[in-house]
């Protein structure tokens, strides 16, 4: 199995053994052995021509086997193989690594009716000291109607993360000024904006094909949370099977940062497993009913005294752990609890942590439980260390 109560296993949890017949094979052990094959009448003291000639050889065999051969190895496994070499591994199996996604939202423009506003208008985040603009294309044309609003559906111009800004932050125009727009901002924040689909996850997907090899693909649990990470855009997906009687399923989704997913995301999903205008590419069984929805947000606020290691940076600890913590929350998605131990365990593995102290999951030192229809985000990460004393 690939998952246990829901949980991703990583690269690390399939330990690399190095074959028999590549261990011992340092500079030393190598030359040892080369120095042991010389005739007996041959001078073979450090500093000698033999030893002298025959050590640039053991020194380049020692590279081919100890770095060269072992990452060989390692990439004839999808288990252990990482970049373009697991891409390969994920093309055997009939898959294709998630590249970078693009976010989306909606800005609100007042100004004056009837000021015609052309598909592809930038409007944009200002630019703050050395953090350039982050502008957003409108996806249709679009009139300011008589009441002086027009909402108008936007897409990052760049892909990943970058694109999923806060609301109220998107209020400037990009492109030329038109001069019947009189305020631009962004009620709601955007979201679905995704980086390239890490190894890991890759990985996943990977395995997940291999454990479902033999399988009748007749509409199972499995299958339907395979076809909803096959659209580009899900992070993950837990299956509510008769969520709403006999032959009714639900698929409840979140974005690739670990967020609800959105109304494009969820149109993907169900588009790509029920397929209505083309039944020949339908993935769902006949006869099944298909609800995709996204999940109601489970804030986990997280607190703890943290020590930082010598010479660590505060803002690079804080914002990995961050990180961290917002993937464990994506890859325990199925779980239905946020564990304590994981937490601490996270964090005291967190390049820059010396040790923490007083950890606590929303004010309690214990688990947090939700259901299928919630999904963990990290509300507040405090620290007990303040942002301008934790060093670098």
């Amino acid at each position: 199995m690939t998952s246990e109560g829901g949980v991703r296993k990583t690269m690390a949890d399939f330990p690399f053994v190095l074959p028999p017949w590549l261990k011992d094979q340092d500079t030393d052990s190598i030359h040892a052995r080369m120095m042991a094959n010389l005739p007996q009448d041959i001078d073979d003291t450090e500093g000698g021509f033999p030893w002298d000639f025959t050590r640039p050889t053991a020194l380049e065999k020692a590279e081919l086997l100890e770095f060269q051969m072992v990452e060989n190895v390692r990439a004839m496994f999808y288990q252990f193989a990482g970049g373009v070499y697991l891409d390969y591994h994920a093309e055997a199996a009939g898959l294709v690594r998630k590249p970078p996604v693009r976010a989306t939202g909606t800005v609100k423009v007042t100004g004056t009716p009837g000021t015609d506003i052309p598909e592809g208008f930038l409007f944009a985040v200002p630019a703050d000291g050395d953090i350039p603009a982050i502008p957003f294309a409108a996806l249709e044309s679009v009139t300011i109607l008589d009441d002086g609003v027009a909402e108008i559906p936007v897409r990052a111009v760049d892909a990943g993360t970058v694109g999923n800004v806060k609301a109220d932050t998107i209020v400037i125009m990009a492109s030329n000024t038109l001069t019947g727009i009189r305020s631009v901002t962004n009620e709601e924040a955007t979201s679905g904006g995704a980086e390239t689909e890490e190894d890991d996850e890759l990985r996943y997907r990977i395995a997940e094909v291999y454990a479902s090899k033999g399988t009748s693909f007749i509409g199972n649990d499995a299958d339907y949370e395979r076809w909803a990470l096959e659209v580009e855009t899900v992070g993950a997906a837990i299956v509510v099977p008769e969520w709403n009687g006999p032959g009714t399923v639900a698929v409840v989704v979140v974005d690739r940062t670990g967020f609800p997913a959105d109304q494009t995301i969820l149109d993907a999903v169900y588009e790509h497993i029920i397929s209505p205008n083309d039944r020949m590419k339908r993935l769902a069984p006949i006869g099944a009913t298909l609800t995709v929805k996204a999940p109601e947000i489970l804030t986990v606020d997280v607190s703890c005294k943290l020590s930082l290691s010598v010479g660590a940076a505060y803002a690079a600890v804080y914002e990995t752990l961050r990180q961290n913590i917002m993937a464990h929350f994506l890859s325990a998605s199925g779980a239905g609890v946020v564990r304590y131990a994981e937490i601490g365990a996270i964090i005291i593995r967190t390049d820059g942590v010396e040790d923490y102290d007083e950890l606590k999951l929303n004010g309690t030192a214990a688990n947090i439980a939700f259901s299928y229809e919630q999904f963990p985000v990290l509300g507040e990460l405090e620290t007990g260390i303040a942002p301008d004393e934790g060093g670098g």
